[in-house]
This record gives structure tokens, sequence and C-alpha cells, in this order.
């Protein structure tokens, strides 16, 4: 219906992912949101209309006075015998019990309301009345009106900005990775993902008894509309939760919470079942067209390298800003270096002094305070030191460097003309890549990239790179691309210890040449012949013929195996 209503997100083509559920937040935060709101704009909406019709608040003598009695009064005796009670019930222990602040602000509340219906109730008795139209007061398009019209108006922007956000809010399960992408507008961007390879728990929480109860009445609406045909699909055996929180935890540190989330227990049952899918999959296929490049095609292993999704941007002065980022593809290495913006922010402060000494120097020689060459003794030094610091600045923004190789990520920080400091992980302990972009960090296209490495390593971050998204996507890309490799390697490995285990077996002469083994079992067959066909025979005869008759093939048997034996021995020798 809306493209906002379903998540977009950018998916591996050469892995093949698709997405395979989502989830979002429950109606019940979305409604928890625009409750006040709402409450505003009914209200202003509401005394805005009724001023316009002429409504006036408690104005007096517009009523038959000395009537206690009437329907008005009647509801607010109403309302005083209920705050009555509910005060006497609260303040029957008072004498046992010390009360708390809250059930001490309770009472005042209590005894402020009584009072003020009391006095209602008089001043309807005297002729007066709380709300009253009279159509010559109307007041159409007064300032008040035109006040109440706005405060309405922006509570109605505040509903439609929660539904937007409501509705940008996603957890997403594709058939390699669990996303969480949340797009606040006019804010910021923050999308977290986990590979389903990583993932280690999920767990799930739903401590509310209304979440079970509106659980329990969704089965009963889905169980309706299938018996009475509207719904194709059965009704689930049992019912779930309708939403909780909902987390999913990596090897290592990292994890992704969403609360509120709607049906968790469907997204739970997904992502367990594609984790254990992934874990009990068994790529034979893969083995055996290893087996044949490796060990009778002997062919080198392909060398696919990982799809980059960065480009180069060259700065206006190349002079001035390098390359950003610089991409080796011999290497398959990529440099990042903060957005260029943050170089010019840095060099304003030596700058704006160069320039406004140079402007006060002028003038002061204009005005002939200072000659010429004082002016420019002073005027020296201080150029010197702003274009040194510039320099300074320049160097210290170059040699800022977040480095993405094939092996691991790098962040090198070194001073100019200094010291260096270093940070790296290996892309096998990469646990989580997210990245986190503000509204206006959107608009000039750059961001923060937060790593999260597992162990004690803690987190690595590129600060203010360039087009952030797809520099997560590459480092994701990577990351699986080193994985897949260690596998290859894994399964190399193992091949190449049987192809060892089977050319020893070839040396030792534990493999049996193929023309022994036939000559081994045509032996064995004609001495089974000659052992248990006979006895065979013999007895199927004996069970079949007389004494006689088996006594005489017994004899011609005898004779006819003895025969065979003598044969068999002159054609040997």
């Amino acid at each position: 219906m809306f493209r906002f209503m379903t998540p977009r997100v950018d998916l591996e083509d050469e892995e093949g992912e698709q997405i395979l559920h989502y989830a979002r937040r429950h109606w019940l935060l979305l409604l928890q949101r625009v409750t006040v709101p709402l409450v505003i704009m009914i209200l202003t909406l509401g005394v805005g209309l009724y001023r316009a019709a002429g409504g006036l608040f408690f104005p007096g003598n517009v009523g038959v006075p000395n009537r206690l009695f009437d329907i008005s009064n009647i509801i607010f005796f109403g309302l005083l015998t209920v705050l009555l009670v509910l005060w006497l019930r609260s303040n029957r222990d008072a004498k046992k019990k010390k009360k708390a602040w809250f059930g001490v602000t309770a009472d005042a509340l209590l005894v402020l309301g009584m009072a003020l219906l009391i006095v209602m109730i008089y001043f309807r008795y005297q002729g007066g009345r709380v709300f009253y139209i009279d159509p010559a007061y109307a007041r159409g398009a007064d300032i008040i009106n035109i006040v109440l019209f706005l405060i309405a108006l922006t509570a109605f922007g505040s509903m439609a900005y929660s539904f937007i956000d409501w509705a940008n809010d996603f957890l997403i399960l594709t058939t390699t990775r669990v996303i969480y992408d949340d797009t606040q507008l006019l804010v910021r961007h923050v999308k977290q993902e986990i590979l389903i390879d990583n993932i280690q728990q999920i767990d799930l929480k739903a401590q509310s008894y209304f979440a079970h109860f509106l659980g329990n009445l969704n089965l009963w609406r889905q169980s309706l509309l299938y018996n009475i045909g509207l719904r194709k699909d059965p009704p689930p055996a049992k019912s779930s939760v309708a939403y909780g929180n909902l987390s999913v935890s990596s090897l290592g540190l990292s994890k992704i919470q969403f609360t509120w989330c709607a049906d968790p227990s469907t997204m739970q049952q997904r992502i367990n079942g594609e984790v254990s899918k992934l874990r009990k999959q068994q790529d034979l296929d893969a083995v055996r067209q290893l087996i044949d490049d490796q060990v009778y095609g002997n062919k080198p292993p392909k060398k696919n390298p990982p799809p980059i999704h960065v480009e180069e941007h060259h700065g206006m002065f190349p002079w001035l800003f390098a390359t950003n980022p610089e991409i080796d593809y011999k290497k398959e290495e990529i440099t990042w270096r903060p957005f260029w913006i943050f170089l010019l922010l840095a060099m304003s402060r030596p700058l704006a002094v160069l320039i406004v000494s140079t402007i006060i120097l002028v003038i002061v020689v204009r005005l002939q305070l200072l000659t010429s060459g004082i002016a420019f003794l002073i005027w020296l030094p201080i150029a010197i030191g702003s274009i040194a610091r510039i320099v300074w600045i320049r160097e210290e923004h170059e040699n800022d460097k977040y480095i993405l190789n094939r092996e691991k990520v790098i962040d090198i920080d070194k001073r100019p003309f200094g010291p260096e400091s270093q940070r790296n992980a290996q892309l096998d302990k990469l646990q989580d890549v997210r990245f986190d972009q503000g509204y206006i960090e959107s608009w000039l296209g750059f961001g923060d990239v937060i790593i999260e490495t597992g162990g004690s390593g803690g987190k690595l971050t590129f600060r203010h790179v360039p087009d952030p998204e797809n520099v997560a996507r590459t480092i994701t890309d990577y990351m699986t691309d080193f994985k897949k490799r260690e596998r290859e390697r894994a399964q190399q490995a193992t091949v190449a210890m049987f192809k060892h285990y089977h050319d020893m077996q070839i040396v030792h002469d534990e493999l049996v040449d193929k023309n022994k083994l036939d000559a081994t079992v045509s032996a064995k067959v004609v001495e089974y012949a000659d052992k248990e066909i006979p006895a065979r025979v013999e007895r199927e005869v004996a069970s079949h013929v007389s004494a006689h008759v088996r006594r005489q093939v017994n004899l011609a048997l005898r004779r006819s195996a003895a025969r065979n034996r003598i044969l068999r021995r002159r054609s040997e020798s």
C-alpha cells in the first residue's frame, strides 16, 4: 500500500539472498505514542468549534435559579459520592499505617475534586451554567481559535510523524543475516545486522498478561474466520503472545534488541529454523566438485574477489584532498579517511586567525598607528604559525586511515612526523557491523560505521566516512568472503589428507590389485562348488529316491569328483 510500510534492504544478489520474514513493532506501541497528541487534538478542536458556535464557560444568571436537582446536578452528586467513598476508604487505615507520599497526594486530589464539584453544584443552583451556547458570542476566527487550530495541527503532525516512525522500524530475516533497520524521519538512520552463522541465542521475553490475552484473542479470531470459510490456512494449534521483547545475540558482545515485537514467536521460530538449517547443511556438491578439481583434475582453487560497493571520489583540489576512499583493486584493499568537510572545519580556525590578524594590521597601518615594517614583523610569525598549523591539520587528516583488506580491518591514527597508534581485527573476529547516520549527515553523505569484535577487543569505529551504508555492506561482504575461504581451506586440507593417505596405502601395498582380486574370487567360487554343491545335491536326492539309487548316485558323484581333481592337478602341473 505504501512503500514505507515494507522493508527496503539492499540484498546480496551474488549470494542469492532473499527476505524470508520481517516483523515490526506492535500497534500498541503506536497507540501509546499517539494517545497524548490525539487527546490534545480532540480537546483543542472541540474547544475551538465550541467557541466558534458561541459557547461560553461558567456564565452566570443564564439558567433557572434555585433548582438543586436537575440532570447535570444529579451527575455531579453521583461523582461527588464516588469521590467521597474513595476518600473514606483511603483514610480507613490512616491511624494504623503511615501513608506514603503518593497516598497523601491522592487524598489531596480527591479533596480538591470534591471541593470543585460542590462549587459547581452551588454555582448551578444560583443560576449559572458550566457550559452554555449563545450565538451572539460566536467567535469564528479570533486569535484564541487560531492558536487552538495551530495546536491541533501540530498534534496531528506529531501523530503522523509517530506513525511514519513506527512504520519504518523493522526486524528482517534473510537467508544470510538478521537485520535491524530503523529510519527516523529527518533525524537518523540506524542499521544493525548479525550473520546467521554468528547467531548464538534468540531470547523472547513476554511477561505481560495483556500480551497473552491479545494472543488468545487473535487465535480465536483466526479459528472463527477458518470455520466460516474466510481463512484458507488452518489456525495454529496453540496461541502465542501478541508482542514481546526479542533479543538476538551473536558469539561476541553484539546484540540486537527489538522491543514491542509483533508476533515474536513466529520470528523466533523462523530465525531458529534458519540457524539449524545452516548448521546441519552438508554441501555435498561443493565437496564432490572440490575432490574432482583437486584430486583428479589437479585444478587450482578459484579466487573470486568480494564485491566492493563503494566508489573512489576525487576531491575538488587533489593537492589538498586525497581520493576518498582509495581502492587498490590489485591488493583488494580499501582505505577510507574522514569526510573532507571536517578537514575544512579544522583548517578554518588557523585560517580565520590569519585573515583577521591581516585585516587588523592593515587597518592599524592605514591609521598610522604602526609602520609597515613593524606590522610585517608582527604579521610574519602569525602567518608562519597559521600556515604551519594548517599543514599540520592536513597531514593529521591524511594519516587518519581506516583500511579494509581480505584479512582484517585496521584503524590507523598517526601524528604528523610523530608516533602512530594502530588497532586491527581479523575478519573472522568481527561479530557485528552497523552504521549510524543523522539527518544532516545523510544529506551531506557521511556517517559512522561501528564494528563490534569478539573478546576484549571492544569495537572499532570508522568516524565520518563517506557513504557509510555501502561501507558497512562492503565490510560485511569481505567478512563473509573470509569465512567462506576459511571453510574452503579446511575442505582442501581434508581432501589433501585423504589423498596423501591413499598414496601411502599404495606405497605399503594395502590396496588390492584388480587382477589379484579376480583370481582370488574365482578360486573361492571353485572351492565352494567342489565342497558344497555335491553335498547339497546328495541331500536333495536322498530325500526323494530309495537307498539303492542313492548309493548308485553317490558312487557316481564320488567318481566324478575324483576324476575332476585328477584333471585339475594335471592342468596345474
